[in-house]
């Protein structure tokens, strides 16, 4: 009886529409400064900067562990027709990174470095930070949560302060004021679950052409 092979799916015949260049280069230039490690500076390169003023959030004593999250995805949980998977039921969420920094000394100098840190944050809650590590530099972030940690076993003169950031989306926007007021518009389809551009009325539109206060009559049109 003559056995009968299972068919086996085609192969494709072309490669996908996403070019494959940029991600050969970065393979190829990963590759050559493998060999080259007088590429690396003879210290790693930490810091939180500001990224109105460029000035660090803090300096500690040293970077304890760094978490980065740059591929968080949600994908719907709902059955959808085959082929019909599309962008819109993949999105991903903002980047993240979670770091521990840690600071070292007497009393005072842990709870004055501490309460600095404290201090920016309550007088700039919606401030930015970029991150820069060797790995890479992560831009356009806020700290959404802060943790003290402080061990025996790890020694009672050190303060192990948990730093947690979220990504702040930013796309350009069109200004509503002046001649050049543009129709509010969604972001490009790459940039769904990650920015939420809202409508703007037309009584709004025209209300901030014309440059009128708030209550005048240019208000109730």
């Amino acid at each position: 009886m003559a056995l009968s092979l299972p068919s086996l799916p085609s192969l494709p015949t072309k490669l996908p529409t996403a070019s494959l260049v940029p991600a050969a280069v970065l393979n190829v230039v990963s590759l050559i400064s493998k060999n080259l490690p007088k590429f690396n500076p003879p210290r790693p390169i930490y810091a939180i900067l500001n990224a109105e003023t460029g000035l660090p959030l803090t300096i500690p004593d040293s970077w304890g562990e760094i978490t980065l999250r740059f591929a968080d995805f949600q994908t719907s949980d709902y059955p959808v027709e085959g082929g019909g998977f599309m962008v819109a039921n993949k999105v991903r969420r903002p980047d993240g990174i979670d770091l521990v920094l840690v600071k070292t000394g007497v009393d005072l100098s842990r709870a004055t470095w501490l309460e600095a840190i404290r201090s920016q944050i309550a007088a700039d809650p919606i401030a930015r930070y970029h991150v820069i590590t060797p790995e890479g530099i992560f831009q356009s972030l806020t700290i959404t949560r802060l943790a003290k940690q402080s061990r025996a076993d790890r020694g009672s003169n050190m303060l192990y302060l948990e730093v947690q950031l979220s990504e702040v989306p930013q796309i350009a926007t069109p200004s509503l004021l002046g001649d050049n007021a543009v129709e509010a518009e969604s972001g490009p389809m790459n940039e769904l679950g990650r920015v939420y551009p809202s409508d703007t009325s037309a009584q709004v539109t025209a209300l901030a052409q014309s440059g009128a206060p708030s209550g005048s009559p240019l208000a109730g049109l």
